[in-house]
């Protein structure tokens, strides 16, 4: 809608016109200053809007105003100055501020309504403008939002609750001001790209005995590049032995910290004594309690001081520190519940155990330790570790990346105290080459594991005495989730647990089975045989030693994506609900764990694997409610098709039929097929297809034509269809089935005439 109809305007006893969020919208009716009992007008989130209508001063009773454009001044359009005699209240933004000189900013008297909260000036481009010049809010506006101002100091604000400047560019000095000050009520101050922006105000001189910001919580600073430091601690007259002075904290109340891209804030503000004595810790923010650091490159201290102090943070509960290179240091945070450090110092790692018994959540992600050998984890690590983790860690989430000195066999091992461990990631971790049974013993409470880019993770270890499947099976007793993603060097999976619910193996080329090899009972591969040899031995094994002792009971997803070397998926478990497979190119056979191994079974699963069949069956989980295989050329022959399935996508794949179980067929509420170029046959049971609310079937040249009773639902199929031409045919009614035979010998007959009289037409020329 890019313009309302201009018979709006005799609405005279209209209250509320709403166009709130009206992308498109241009232009409001010309006429609306007949509208007078308008009382509220919703005009912001349309960025479409040039100008607002004439005379829109007429409104007197306008309360609401949320969006005014202060366009040229023209007979077209409403000024500034209309503003003048209105009441309004509650947010207003006025934009286009450049078009706006001193004198009707005046006239509009924006700082003197009583009922307006919330006030948000936009000039399009950054451009000085006269508009803040001698601005005196009132005491009821509570926020103000500046976008783009092109002066170079603010005016003083000192009513504000709200405070918030926006791509500023030219702004040097955020407060102008000659003698000591202080905003009393702000309450939350955020800074965003002011990209000239050097001191807080114009004076040099600490304050004395006035904290400027005495109840600010929130305060957010981004993309302030020249910026060298936060607002310093006011002074106070005593001084204490040894010859230190007594400061305040400049930030008394501040909980939450924001900063980001400050690449000249070098350290913290002078952190004051937290007691009377002039021993013990300093603190700068004794409130804080969230405190976020990002891309500070020259950040180091947490007092500008630098005496050696050590700096406390009482009340914090949530550090994050990423891409803060120079930092070195973590202070003191006896409250800490989540730390989150990205792409710090290998060094740092020793000073994460001074939080083990308040951390609920770590993610720690050091610099690349590509070049980080199993022997020089010991340098990194405390020697005393063992003696500092004296206790059970309340720990729930962990994110290790680049970590590797909580592996191997050099490195100590604190992994006893998180028997509260619910969620670990393991990623980019080198020295990582088996799985670590002795990690996995420790974490009795873990739920969700994943393993991501451990590039030398191979498998287990072969050692003479090689633990039995069943006493593997039992480490990570609670786990349901495992995800393993691209670890190029894993050749054999983890031995799960029953618990398991969901397995995703993403991107881990060289891997040969989904479950691990004791775990599935596999036969060694005899040196010299085949391929297709090979495979049919371990069949044969899976089938006669253990399909009567189902393991992963409780598992629901399977999801496999670029595992190149994954001959079979063998063992499928009853239980699984959704199975995706995307681009594993070299699977032959599909297979679900059986309650029993009868001989003919045994015998069909080795015809099966003969490459050249086109007769080879595939079977599946009886619970399966969606199947999506993508990009599996070798994965040809029939595809046996559960009851329970209502979801199946199929695309780029070698199946030659689809087929149902005796009597059981499925019933499809999505079927996507395309680029199937083997597949020919299709399920032809009415059933399957009375409940299709979405078909997709392109690219399928095999299949010359479709089901019959597919044929006869296409016309109720509403959410989607799509089909190549071939077979877009009439669906069927079924008022009209019973005169379709009747139209079909007619169309014969009519062609038989029309050949006799073409062959009489020959003759007679």
């Amino acid at each position: 809608m890019k313009a309302l109809p201009e018979d709006i305007s005799i609405l005279y006893n209209l209250h509320v016109l709403d166009v709130s969020k009206c992308s498109d919208l241009a232009c409001l009716p010309r006429q609306m200053k007949y509208m007078t009992s308008l009382r509220h007008l919703y005009t912001h989130g349309c960025p479409g809007l040039k100008s607002m209508p004439p005379e829109l001063g007429n409104l007197t009773k306008l309360q609401t105003l949320t969006y005014f454009i202060a366009a040229v001044t023209g007979p077209d359009c409403s000024d500034v100055a209309e503003l003048e005699h209105l009441n309004l209240g509650g947010q207003l933004e006025l934009c286009q501020v450049e078009n706006v000189r001193e004198a009707g900013a005046k006239v509009a008297n924006l700082g003197k309504k009583k009922n307006l909260k919330e006030l948000r000036l936009r000039w399009t481009s950054v451009s000085d403008s006269k508009v803040l010049n001698n601005f005196e809010p009132h005491d009821g506006l509570q926020v103000l939002k500046i976008y783009s101002y092109g002066g170079k100091c603010m005016g003083m604000l000192q009513n504000m609750v709200k405070i918030h400047l926006f791509q500023c560019e030219r702004l040097q000095v955020l407060f102008s001001c000659g003698t000591s000050f202080t905003f009393p009520k702000l309450n939350e101050l955020r800074l965003e790209e002011l990209l000239d922006l050097k001191r807080w105000w114009e004076i040099n001189e600490r304050q004395e005995g006035h904290i400027v910001f005495p109840v600010l919580q929130k305060l957010f600073i981004r993309h302030c590049g020249k910026l060298i430091a936060l607002p310093e601690a006011p002074l106070v007259q005593e001084s204490c032995s040894g010859g230190h002075r007594l400061v305040w904290s400049p930030l008394p109340l501040l909980e939450k910290l924001f900063l980001r891209y400050c690449r000249k804030l070098i350290a913290f503000p002078e952190a004051p004594l937290l007691h009377e004595s002039c021993g013990g810790f300093r603190s700068a923010f004794p409130a804080l309690q969230v405190l976020e650091l990002e891309h500070l490159e020259n950040f180091q201290r947490w007092d500008v001081a630098a005496r050696g102090e050590q700096i406390l943070f009482p009340q914090l509960e949530k550090l994050s520190i990423k891409n803060c290179p120079k930092l070195m240091d973590l202070p003191q945070a006896p409250k800490l519940s989540i730390l989150q450090i990205e792409d710090g110092k290998q060094e740092i790692f020793h000073l994460v155990d001074r939080y083990v018994s308040s951390l609920t959540e770590l993610i720690l992600n050091l610099e690349n330790g590509e070049t980080t050998s199993e022997a020089e984890c010991t340098v990194i690590a405390p020697v005393d570790i063992n003696k500092k983790w004296f206790q059970k860690s309340p720990l729930i989430f962990m994110e290790l990346g680049c970590c590797n000195s909580f592996f191997g066999s050099f490195a100590p091992e604190p992994w006893n105290y998180f028997i509260h461990l619910e969620d670990l990631c393991i990623d980019r971790c080198d020295v990582l080459v088996h799985w670590p049974e002795k990690v996995f013993q420790s974490l009795i409470s873990l739920k969700s594991l994943q393993i991501v880019r451990c590039k030398n993770l191979t498998g287990y270890a072969q050692a003479p005495l090689e633990p039995s499947a069943s006493e593997r099976s039992q480490h990570l007793p609670r786990l349901e989730v495992l995800s393993v993603y691209c670890c190029e060097s894993l050749v054999e999976m983890l031995n799960v647990p029953a618990s398991l619910k969901e397995l995703t193996i993403y991107e881990c080329d060289k891997v040969e089975s989904i479950f691990s090899k004791q775990q599935q009972g596999m036969s060694e591969l005899v040196q010299g045989s085949s391929c297709i040899e090979a495979i049919t031995r371990t069949a044969v094994s899976e089938l006669s030693s253990s399909p009567m002792n189902h393991f992963c009971p409780c598992l629901e997803s399977l999801h496999l994506r670029g595992c190149g070397n994954l001959p079979t998926v063998l063992n499928l478990p009853p239980s699984l609900k959704t199975i995706t497979i995307w681009e594993c190119r070299s699977i032959q056979v599909l297979s679900c764990q059986l309650d029993g191994p009868p001989r003919s079974q045994v015998s069909a699963s080795i015809n099966a694997l003969e490459p050249s069949s086109e007769t080879r069956e595939h079977s599946l989980p009886p619970y399966l409610t969606y199947l999506k295989i993508s990009t599996c050329d070798m994965l040809g022959g029939i595809l046996c098709l559960p009851k329970s399935l209502t979801h199946l996508i199929i695309t780029n794949s070698g199946f030659t039929s689809l087929e149902c179980l005796a009597g059981e067929p499925p019933s499809f509420k999505y079927l996507l097929l395309h680029a199937c170029s083997t597949l020919a046959s299709l399920p032809n049971e009415p059933h399957a297809y009375r409940s299709l609310q979405r078909l997709s079937i392109t690219y399928c040249r095999a299949i010359k034509k479709l089901p019959r009773c597919l044929r006869q639902q296409l016309g109720s199929i509403k959410v989607f269809k799509r089909l190549d031409a071939q077979y877009e045919v009439m669906a069927f009614n079924p008022k009209t089935w019973k005169i379709i035979p009747t139209m079909v010998r007619e169309r014969r007959n009519y062609a038989k005439l029309r050949h006799a009289d073409c062959r009489i037409e020959m003759q007679e020329a």
